[in-house]
């Protein structure tokens, strides 16, 4: 009969199988050592042959070029009985590969190593179990550093290891000091520094001291004391290329990556605007690291996370190039790092061109599966490589297509440019089970079991919210910009935390606790239930924030959420077409930062900077690190709050 399959891999061979709907064209070399998975599209049929057939030819087309005398494990899942046999044909390469495998209760040995027809049962060596941890990966160290985006690896958002702030004494916040950093704003961007990242505990020439990093859109990176605002040092990188493409307000010709830390190793991983991934120590700013190409020209890609020596990143929007690659697709990179000065990249593609590229400010975000990103708008055809408007679990190394979740309207979303990557995924543990949570234009909440991501057809989520903003599904204005941040109390409860721009949905679910003027913007505060072994997302509190809230960060039972005051109309009546005029209108404000500090559970408003900020900014968060806030604006200023 015909059945679809999806068939996980590992180095000792196949750990997984199960039933599911999904192709994966992208059927890359065999990883070295990390569990990841490809995913195929087969067709079922019964046979009498129990042993598992790979033709050489085959077997060499997509990559499998090692360890086939030593078998393969099979683990089953799922409801497949009796002796079957796999034909499946990749999209990249024309060979088909055929193979029988032998089914038994629990887990079934399989041998590869016969490259003619077998004619009966075949009984292979033992072969090492493989250990399928589901909550891999999903538990943040304790940390009062803030190390990358999102804090740590996970994009939780909340600093779990930091017990200054509390909501008592944080009415008390003060500007304790700002820096202005020596870098021009570009007229076409709107973001002129990326995210700080804070790392504290570093031997410097001048003692021990915890940093500050940000990263100019002119590739300046500046270590800043943390506890003074006194520059360390600063490091230019100038970029000797000459775009191909003309700047604009969306292709800004610009670095804005944020950078991740390697505290053990000192380092400080970073990317500049000629496509180079740089290691720099964090003492000196020494060169620790092999400058090595890891993105187009000019690309536009977004934040780095590090994971066992490998560095991600992830580019979408179709930026940058150069004469000999003038197409860039969306894509996932992973450099392996382990030796610095002969650094490895790997690079997946998950579209062709500007379309379905992954742009979640967050970048990749680490979970059971390998890394997550959310795509832009854009086809959804696995079978032809494209995987716009999704979720997509990306295995180890940027290896290949793991899993992946597309709503079922993903035809409406394309057509009303209200793609899924405005949002970024949030990963964390839930009653033994690994949750991700994301959120995007359309106003829509998604709770998505981070190892089967879409379930049995890749469209079925735990559970979504009806729709809390964005009524008249506008591509700009409205909806969930950024990502969020989650947090847990001491009794075990969970909370997740959403930026919403404008006001709610005229239907939005009805909030216990309404905290201010919620008209402009907010931030949106639910608890994950769990009742009967089903899972939602029950409204807790609402609050408001002056005007388009950035990513939320929690310190301490503290949510710290960022008004940006940033211009968020994007589609302009009548068109601008002029570049210079289209990107000026972009980057005037109409507003000023505004630091906001709520109660995690109820939601209260314990602190406003009110008129104290006076600038914008743009794709940034509050930073908590070591008891104060951190927060960069568009006129290259960095501040820091805290307690005198």
């Amino acid at each position: 009969r015909r059945k679809r399959i999806q068939v996980h891999l590992s180095r000792g061979g196949l750990t997984s199988l199960r039933a599911a709907a999904r192709v994966n064209p992208h059927t890359s070399p065999w990883p070295p050592r990390e569990r990841a998975a490809c995913v195929f599209h087969g067709e079922m049929m019964a046979s009498t042959t129990p042993v598992l057939h790979f033709s050489s030819k085959a077997v060499e087309s997509v990559g499998f070029r090692k360890d086939l005398d030593h078998g393969f494990l099979v683990n089953l899942r799922g409801d497949i009985l009796g002796n079957t046999m796999l034909k499946f044909q990749t999209n990249l390469v024309p060979a088909i590969l055929t193979f029988t495998l032998f089914l038994a209760p629990g887990k079934a040995q399989v041998a590869p190593q016969t490259y003619a027809p077998a004619t009966g049962p075949y009984t292979p060596p033992p072969l090492p179990h493989i250990p399928f941890d589901p909550l891999g990966n999903t538990q943040p160290a304790v940390s009062n550093d803030w190390l990358t985006f999102g804090h740590d690896q996970q994009r939780t958002g909340w600093n779990n290891g930091d017990t200054t702030l509390t909501t008592k004494n944080v009415k008390h916040l003060k500007l304790l000091w700002s820096t202005q950093l020596a870098t021009v704003p570009s007229i076409f961007a709107a973001q002129t520094l990326t995210t700080p990242v804070v790392v504290s505990g570093v031997t410097t020439p001048n003692g021990v001291k915890t940093i500050a990093f940000t990263l100019s859109g002119d590739n300046i990176l500046f270590a800043i004391d943390a506890d003074t605002g006194k520059v360390l040092w600063q490091k230019f990188f100038p970029n000797p290329y000459k775009p191909i493409q003309k700047a604009d307000w969306q292709c800004t010709n610009t670095e804005q990556a944020t950078p991740v830390i390697d505290k053990e190793k000192g380092v400080i991983y970073f990317t500049t605007s000629d496509g180079d991934l740089r290691g720099l120590s964090l003492a000196d700013g020494s060169e620790k690291l092999t400058p090595t190409p890891m993105l187009p020209l000019y690309g536009r890609n977004w934040s780095l996370n590090l994971l066992e020596n490998q560095v991600y990143t992830a580019g979408g929007r179709g930026c940058g190039g150069d004469a000999a690659n003038p197409v860039v697709s969306g894509s996932v990179e992973a450099a392996d790092v382990s030796d610095p000065a002969h650094v490895r990249v790997n690079q997946l593609y998950t579209g062709y061109g500007r379309p379905d590229g992954p742009w979640n400010r967050g970048g990749p975000v680490v979970g059971p599966e390998g890394v997550y990103v959310a795509t832009a708008d854009g086809r959804y055809d696995p079978a032809a490589g494209f995987f716009g408007e999704s979720v997509l679990a990306i295995r180890a190394g940027a290896r290949g297509i793991a899993d992946s979740f597309t709503p079922a309207n993903w035809r409406y979303l394309y057509s009303h440019d209200l793609d899924m990557g405005a949002g970024s995924p949030v990963i964390f543990p839930y009653h033994g089970r690994a949750l991700l949570v994301v959120g995007a234009k359309e106003g829509i909440a998604y709770l998505l079991d981070a190892n089967e991501l879409g379930g049995f057809n890749h469209t079925q989520d735990l559970y979504a919210t009806t729709k809390l903003g964005n009524d008249s599904d506008q591509l700009d204005r409205y909806g969930i910009w950024g990502g969020g941040a989650t947090w847990q109390n001491a009794d075990g409860d969970r909370f997740i935390y959403l930026p919403m721009w404008n006001a709610p949905a005229k239907n939005a679910p009805a909030f216990p606790h309404v905290n201010g003027d919620v008209s402009q913007g907010s931030i949106m505060a639910f608890q994950v239930v769990e009742q009967n072994g089903a899972l939602s997302l029950a409204p807790a509190w609402i609050s408001g924030v002056a005007q388009a809230p950035d990513s939320p960060a929690v310190d301490n039972g503290i949510v710290f959420a960022l008004a940006t005051g940033e211009q968020t109309i994007q589609r302009t009546v009548p068109p601008i077409l002029d570049s210079v005029t289209k990107a000026t209108f972009r980057n005037t404000p109409v507003g000023h930062q505004i630091l906001y500090a709520f109660d995690a559970e109820t939601g209260q408003q314990l602190y406003s900077s009110k008129d104290l900020l006076s600038n914008w900014g743009h794709f940034s968060q509050p930073v908590a690190a070591g008891g104060k806030i951190f927060i960069v604006s568009h006129d290259a200023h960095i501040y820091a709050f805290g307690l005198k």
